[in-house]
């Protein structure tokens, strides 16, 4: 049992690491922004080493095909009308191919400077012509639990959905290979079930992000049990600001979807229930993170015991040696004073009887306070 409980307590990230991932800072910045007119294209992320790509996919119920292309408008000039057509642009550090698909489905300025800027919380506006909204997209790196975000944007316009994203790794992957399959009803229904199908493989994502820190919380807690020490510390300031980071990069999609559910422009009221199926599983989401911040404050306030506790049973201990050695030091005090006329400092057998009478006192002190249970 105990070893089993070793390597569980193995699973908790090694603290070099944890101090590591502490002072992790993100490389973008807002001030990027400062002093520009609105509409600039300014690239705020920190991922430009990737290139640049678009791949297109085009469906109906009994047609499928995709293409890769490195320039916007070889993948803007395949669009085909009659189909679901479905952009996925990948390394948005290249504001020009965001200014060129902008300009070409005649995009707000506004919007394109949101889809660059990558701190932006997600949110929701309906520009009549097209939807736009913004969502967070995570990613629970196992060596350093750090949970890494991504900045995506949707744009859906009647028959056409683009997805803008800062990196080629995501977590569309699953719903990539319903559409190549056929499986399921993806092909059968427009593309605005294309935009619930992304959103929701992103928001069940957050679940592998909360269940992921549920069991590292438990595995807190047993550690913290066994052995309060700092090290207990520095993991709980870790996951609580990893924790009160991910509420404030989710929470605000609750408020941007249920916008989407009020908007009956471009969601078909069969899809409209789908995204209702999302809503709540956000829902459920939050309600978890909320959970885990309670959890992270019961741990601080545990900690806090276990430290005073610990504390305690040294000053016990430390009180128990000082009490048995109160009648040893009345003892060596008296026999100590040196005066003329004490008649037992000539006694023959003084010095055994003053020694054997302080260890039998001593032991009948640690007998007596052993019978009280006092430690």
């Amino acid at each position: 049992m105990r070893r089993q409980i070793q390597e569980q307590l193995l699973r908790l990230l090694p603290i070099h690491l944890l101090r590591k991932s502490l002072f992790l800072r993100q490389d973008y910045r807002i001030s990027k922004h400062a002093g520009a007119a609105p509409g600039t294209l300014i690239y705020t992320g920190k991922n430009v080493g990737e290139p640049i790509e678009l791949t297109l996919f085009q469906y109906t119920d009994k047609v499928f095909h995709h293409q890769t292309f490195s320039k916007a408008g070889d993948a803007l000039a395949k669009i085909n009308p009659d189909q679901a057509n479905w952009i996925n642009v990948s390394a948005i550090h290249d504001t020009s191919v965001v200014q060129e698909i902008g300009e070409h489905f005649g995009l707000h300025p506004l919007v394109s400077e949101d889809v660059l800027n990558t701190v932006l919380s997600p949110q929701y506006e309906n520009y009549d012509d097209y939807l736009f909204i913004t969502l967070r997209m995570l990613n629970f790196n196992e060596k350093t639990h750090h949970v890494e975000q991504e900045h995506v944007s949707f744009i859906l316009t009647p028959n056409v959905l683009i997805s803008f994203q800062e990196q080629q790794k995501d977590v569309f992957d699953p719903v990539r290979e319903r559409l190549e399959a056929a499986k399921g009803r993806i092909r059968k229904r427009g593309i605005d079930y294309m935009l619930y199908a992304l959103m929701d493989v992103v928001v069940d994502n957050y679940y592998t992000v909360t269940e992921e820190y549920n069991e590292q919380l438990i595995l807190l807690e047993d550690s913290i049990i066994r052995n309060p020490n700092q090290d207990a510390m520095e993991r709980i300031t870790f996951y609580t600001r990893q924790v009160v980071e991910l509420r404030k990069s989710i929470l605000p999609l609750r408020e941007a979807l249920s916008k989407l559910l009020n908007d009956e422009s471009f969601v078909e009221d069969a899809t409209r229930r789908f995204f209702r199926d999302v809503y709540s599983h956000l829902e459920q989401a939050i309600s978890t993170m909320e959970t885990q911040r309670e959890i992270l404050n019961g741990l601080m306030n545990l900690y806090m015991s276990m430290l005073s506790n610990k504390m305690n049973n040294v000053m016990k201990t430390l009180t128990v040696i000082a009490t048995i050695f109160i009648p040893l030091t009345f003892v060596a005090g008296v026999y100590g004073m040196n005066f003329q006329y004490m008649p037992e400092l000539e006694w023959k057998w003084g010095y055994p009887t003053a020694m054997v009478f302080m260890l039998v006192a001593g032991l009948l002190m640690y007998i007596w306070m052993r019978t009280k249970r006092w430690f």
